[in-house]
């Protein structure tokens, strides 16, 4: 007695129910959102760092205007 094969692929045995998909599905989204909101957090710190330098530095740089301004003044 010969049977014929079904088409796509064969069945392997140990197919997970939907609700397991769906429980695997949740738990890897959820690490995938949290590794993405703390690397989103770690860039808003380090531009918050850069932004307070870049005012500094801003701020440095007025005071040699001033200071330019001063001495040609003096003249």
């Amino acid at each position: 007695m010969s049977f014929r094969r079904r088409r796509g692929r064969p069945p392997s045995g140990n197919a997970k129910s939907v609700a397991e998909r769906m429980r695997a599905y949740r738990a890897r989204h959820v690490t995938v959102k949290c590794d993405v909101l703390q690397s989103v957090i770690a860039q808003c710190q380090e531009i918050k760092q850069l932004l307070e330098s870049n005012q500094a530095l801003r701020h440095e740089l007025d005071e040699a205007y001033a200071e330019i301004a001063r001495l040609r003044s003096g003249q």
